[in-house]
């Protein structure tokens, strides 16, 4: 790895960690790969990227036990919305990469690349199967009124104030140059997922 390769990316990253994993019936955070965490999986990732690296959950104290710099959800029980509110309104870089609690390979080679279109641009995403992917994305503080008044009217749907900012969508005849396989964008909701991120998990860690 040359220095290049070493130096941090000059933004910040957030872990949302507020689901109530419904479909996994437990903390989809707290699932072990290997005896850890998935969220510390996923934390360490970033902390090798990034020198400003937090969650946001309302449960606070489980994750400030673990190491964690931990911010509650500004306006809470507004879904991912409100996570990824707090996420822009709290971040110290003028952008942040946000990720989901239960994406353990997330690719470092993605979020670089992604990392490189920040200019000009409001929100990066990447899009799989024509759909986006709001939680392995960068947002820029330009994003946060915008957000909030998505809340304010009970709209919380994670896409819906893309209409007044400046959205790079990043297609996948691109972003598969950084992640053949997608598999940053494999998370846990169900059993079934979280087994099939184990296998893949097998393969070897993310380079």
């Amino acid at each position: 790895m040359n220095s290049v390769e070493r130096a941090k990316l000059p933004h910040s990253a957030a872990i949302l960690a507020g689901g109530r994993s419904r479909r996994m019936g437990r903390d989809k955070s707290m699932l072990e790969i290997g005896g850890v965490p998935v969220i510390r999986r996923i934390a360490d990732i970033l902390g090798r990227m990034f020198a400003d690296v937090f969650v946001v959950a309302n449960e606070k104290a489980v994750y400030e036990r673990m190491g964690f710099a931990v911010v509650g959800d500004i306006h809470p029980g507004n879904d991912s919305l409100g996570g990824l509110h707090t996420a822009v309104a709290t971040a110290k870089g003028s952008h942040v990469f946000v990720a989901g609690c239960d994406m353990p390979l997330l690719q470092p080679a993605l979020i670089r690349g992604l990392a490189s279109l920040v200019e000009d641009w409001d929100v990066i995403i990447p899009i799989k199967d024509d759909y986006p992917e709001p939680l392995c994305a960068f947002y820029g503080k330009n994003c946060a009124p915008h957000i909030e008044e998505s809340i304010s009217r009970g709209r919380l749907k994670m896409i819906g104030f893309h209409e007044h900012a400046r959205v790079r969508r990043v297609e996948e005849a691109l972003w598969r140059e950084w992640d053949a396989e997608g598999a940053s964008f494999l998370n846990a909701n169900t059993p079934e997922e979280f087994e099939k991120i184990k296998a893949v998990s097998m393969g070897g860690e993310p380079k």
